[in-house]
């Protein structure tokens, strides 16, 4: 009689061993895929980054293009400044010449002109001027002006303020009543007076730009001395 000396433990080893060392196909594909498109990805993180490297380096050299183009305009404009200051000097120096070569507003043209524009329903008590400095030494020079008088009405008054603002050697903005108040009738006057007073600033314009209104003044001598630097060239 024989006997079968079977043993399922070593055979069972054996099989998962065998099935240890075969791998299923699915498995094997998937490691195929995914090694072609890591591949796929490496080339393509390569490619940006040269195309990166590339546009990176076209950049700078455009910035350090642009770079010198700023240094060179930054020179010119401190050369266009520097020549706008010395030929800001030269007029000042030319405005200096002019102020005291030629002078003030003359105080009798100013006059004329005022009485020239005060009407009969206007009567000036007084007049006074005060010269102002100057802004700077080469800004013409100005005087205030204070008039104290009478008007007829507060209308005659205002229409006098006006003929004042009108005035080529004053300056309208600065021209303006201080006070005014009503003088009523008395037994010896039956009639009505406004007081006044009046404060104007002469024009900052130069004489060499008054030239007609000043002949018309009778302001011969600056007028003459205006011309002379004419004909020289000194001004326009």
């Amino acid at each position: 009689m024989y006997t079968l000396d079977i043993n399922f433990l070593n055979d069972r080893a054996a099989a998962e061993a065998q099935a240890v060392e075969r791998q299923p196909i699915a498995d094997s594909q998937f490691l195929i895929y995914g090694g072609a498109v890591a591949v796929v990805a490496l080339a393509l993180v390569g490619g940006a980054f040269f195309f990166l490297n590339s546009a990176n380096e076209g950049i700078q050299q455009e910035l350090a293009t642009l770079t010198a183009k700023e240094t060179s305009l930054n020179g010119k404009i401190k050369t266009l400044e520097d020549q706008e200051k010395q030929l800001q000097a030269i007029q000042d120096r030319n405005n200096q010449i002019l102020n005291l070569f030629v002078g003030n507003l003359p105080v009798s043209a100013i006059a004329d002109d005022l009485r020239r524009r005060t009407p009969l329903t206007v009567q000036i008590k007084s007049i006074t001027q005060q010269s102002v400095t100057a802004a700077t030494p080469q800004a013409a020079s100005q005087s205030t002006i204070s008039l104290d008088g009478t008007a007829t009405n507060y209308n005659e008054l205002n229409d006098y303020i006006l003929l004042l603002k009108a005035s080529p050697l004053l300056d309208s903005d600065k021209t303006k009543l201080v006070s005014s108040t009503l003088q009523p009738a008395t037994i010896d006057k039956n009639f009505t007076l406004v007081n006044f007073q009046i404060q104007a600033t002469t024009t900052s314009k130069s004489p060499a730009e008054l030239i007609p209104q000043l002949q018309k003044l009778g302001a011969d001598g600056l007028v003459a001395r205006v011309n002379l630097l004419r004909q020289k060239g000194v001004i326009k």
